[in-house]
């Protein structure tokens, strides 16, 4: 029994490829955005590591840094 499909064989071929285009694409849309907050992170963190720093050297203490 063959079911008929609306654009054949190549019509499907072409969904499917569209369909893993979407797929892909979406993916990677939230890698870059899990690698942004990433990043920003790095940034605060480097902020806040450089202000702690900053105090310390202007009261003579020793600086507190989050070691990684």
């Amino acid at each position: 029994m063959r079911l008929p499909i609306p654009f054949g064989r190549k019509g499907l071929i072409a969904a499917a490829a569209i369909a893993a285009g979407v797929v892909y694409w979406r993916v990677r849309v939230r890698r870059q955005e899990a690698a942004d907050r990433e990043w920003d992170e790095d940034v605060q963190s480097a902020i806040q590591d450089g202000v702690s720093a900053g105090r310390a050297a202007t009261r003579g203490e020793p600086a507190e840094t989050t070691g990684a």
